[in-house]
């Protein structure tokens, strides 16, 4: 765990900083919010800090996140950055009552720990009827309520990831979902899509080519994205306890990456999504190279902040043991 220090090449480093969102509690990890919350201080703390982003944390473990902080208080300088996961519902009316809910106990925590903690982004599923109304403005509607009022709470723009509820017809959920936000976006807001990559059975991984559109759809609207769960490893690779294919965190963002710097076309993107040889990906001082493509450190640096933001994960060692094994780390 996290042994055999090495310094990696500049470009890597700019491609995988704050690249992890830890989410310890969460399956299949599913340690206790204390137990995850101890890890991400050590972690803080670690050699490969800089791969770290947010502490995942339930809108409704946020209370019993308050009793855990005084393990940040005293001469600890660092402040803990969350990612707040919204309480959602089973219908429209459901999700905004337990908005309502999770906004009072942010305030709650917020005014308690401003000078320890900040919450950086609120990520929620919407609701089914939202994907399935034909029309837009009650998402519109819902996005806007939900976002003026986090600012409002918080006295701060806060980036909020929706996830949309994906019926049998993927594409036109995604579509939907990235033209509202982009919409949503014109009042000022950096608002962005949530892409369940994986989960802990076979059914719950998104196919190549949803994840190729899925990361088309979000370049063509100019809105970021983040996603989450499956993408413990690097590369993708056929993975026995799921019965499945899992998708790699180099393939994912490194098609983003690529995409967003050289307007790849959703084919393109799919060969870099589905390549299963971890030498295809290289870092240099060059750049990043895939398949004799180049991206210099500066487009790196501009992809990830406007595009692939990072993704959730239950794990922070096993990414690095095995970048650590393809000598990446």
């Amino acid at each position: 765990m996290q042994q055999g220090f090495s310094e990696p090449v500049g470009s890597f480093k700019v491609f995988a900083n704050k690249l992890i969102d830890y989410a310890g509690i969460f399956p299949p990890a599913s340690l206790s919010l204390a137990q995850a919350f101890h890890n991400y201080l050590f972690y803080q703390e670690g050699f490969y800090s800089w791969m770290l982003s947010n502490f995942i944390c339930p809108a409704g473990k946020l209370s019993e996140l308050t009793g855990l902080m005084k393990h940040v208080l005293g001469d600890r300088n660092s402040i803990v950055p969350l990612s707040v996961i919204g309480s959602s519902g089973n219908n429209l009316k459901q999700t905004l009552g337990n908005f309502e809910t999770d906004i009072r106990l942010i305030d709650e925590f917020n005014k308690l720990h401003s000078s320890h903690a900040s919450v950086n982004a609120y990520e929620l599923r919407l609701p089914d009827e939202l994907s399935a109304d034909s029309g837009a403005g009650k998402m519109l509607d819902t996005l806007d309520k939900i976002n003026y009022t986090l600012q409002e709470t918080l006295k701060q723009a806060v980036p909020c990831f929706f996830e949309a509820a994906l019926t049998n017809d993927f594409h036109y959920c995604i579509s939907k979902i990235a033209e509202v936000t982009a919409v949503h976006n014109l009042k000022g807001f950096n608002c962005g899509l949530k892409l369940r990559t994986g989960g802990t059975e076979a059914a719950a991984f998104p196919s190549v080519e949803q994840v190729a559109y899925t990361i088309f759809t979000c370049l063509e609207q100019k809105i970021p994205m983040k996603c989450t769960a499956g993408l413990h490893h690097p590369v993708r690779h056929y993975n026995e306890s799921v019965s499945a294919k899992m998708h790699g965190f180099l393939n994912v963002f490194g098609a983003g990456i690529l995409g967003y710097t050289h307007s790849l076309e959703q084919k393109q993107l799919i060969e870099i999504i589905e390549d299963e040889y971890s030498y295809n990906f290289d870092f240099s001082l060059d750049g990043f190279v895939w398949n004799g493509v180049t991206v210099s450190e500066e487009k790196i640096h501009e992809a990830r902040e406007k595009l692939m933001i990072s993704y959730g994960s239950c794990s922070f060692d096993e990414p690095i043991d095995d970048l650590k094994t393809i000598e990446l780390l």
